[in-house]
């Protein structure tokens, strides 16, 4: 429920779209990040941990989960063990946001050396990143299957340049609406769950309007070097050969591909160490980009607007 308050009984005046400053919000995820590392640490390296673990498991247990199944009733157990997992990590990677995101806002002070908590406020982030992925998985359904039945049309047309032009400048528009609901759904999502303790898709959509590209700016300039880093680290792991040109031919590329994932499973002990050290300072970050947009795009003005 929205209510906007007034002075008298003159109409209130439209609220104005606040703008994210780019530049300081950049430089308040590093300067969060890097003067709280070790209280981010604590906060999150047990979950981390157990999120390690739960992605080592199948390979522990003598699996490889980038193998295809023999049959069906084998591949429908796996899609349910990856369903359970999946869920379970996103459980884990929610307990570490409530803590980190609520240091990030001024809502949570001191240092911490272990954090492990599992209450309302954790299964309110859990329960709002799942609505997110859950809108998300909607849309690139409804790409795919707007893009069968574009690919339908023009086979069923046969050769027609304009056409093909045509349908693929709306797969392009498709994907990038897809990007923008990303960008603008997500960025204060956690910070309106732990804050306002509300799962409102609606409110975060709100506060982010007419602020895409900054918050675009934002999150490459904080997630792109953590990615570069992993990518690196995976790449000294496991060698340059993983990104080497694929076969033209599709059977010879199938079969690379599978060889690559076995490959990467090989060393995956030595990839999971990498990512749980690069991992607190991902999560610094972006907790601390969402938790400065949220306090400038939430706060209060003569004209306040609460949603309750």
């Amino acid at each position: 429920m929205s209510e906007i308050q007034g002075s008298g009984s003159a109409p209130a005046a439209p609220l104005q779209a606040r703008k994210i400053p780019v530049g300081d919000t950049i430089v308040h995820a590093y300067k969060f990040t890097f003067t709280h590392i070790g209280t981010i640490i604590g906060l999150c390296w047990l979950p981390l941990v157990l999120i390690a673990v739960l992605q080592f498991l199948p390979y522990a247990l003598g699996g490889n989960p980038s193998a295809p199944e023999e049959n069906v009733t084998s591949q429908g157990r796996h899609e349910l063990e990856n369903l359970a997992s999946s869920l379970l990590i996103l459980l884990l990677y929610s307990m570490i946001y409530v803590p980190v995101t609520r240091q990030a806002l001024g809502l949570r002070e001191g240092t911490a050396a272990i954090h492990f908590a599992l209450g309302a406020p954790e299964f309110r982030v859990f329960g709002a990143l799942c609505l997110f992925f859950l809108v998300l998985l909607t849309m690139g359904i409804g790409i795919g299957v707007l893009g069968m039945i574009l690919a339908g049309i023009a086979l069923a047309a046969g050769k027609n340049a304009l056409l093909g032009l045509l349908f693929a400048v709306v797969i392009l528009a498709a994907v990038l609406g897809f990007i923008y609901a990303i960008v603008r759904l997500g960025f204060v999502l956690v910070p309106v769950a732990v804050a306002e303790e509300q799962i409102s898709l609606t409110r975060s959509w709100i506060l982010a309007r007419q602020n895409f590209w900054r918050i675009f700016g934002v999150l490459l300039s904080v997630l792109v070097p953590i990615y570069l880093l992993h990518l690196i680290g995976l790449l000294a792991i496991v060698g340059p050969g993983l990104l080497a040109p694929l076969p033209s031919d599709s059977n010879q590329a199938e079969q690379v591909l599978a060889a690559r994932f076995a490959l990467v499973g090989q060393h995956m002990p030595a990839y999971l160490g990498l990512t749980l050290i690069l991992a607190p300072f991902g999560i610094g970050l972006a907790a601390g980009a969402s938790a400065f947009g949220y306090r400038v795009l939430a706060q209060t003005g003569s004209n306040s607007e609460r949603v309750t």
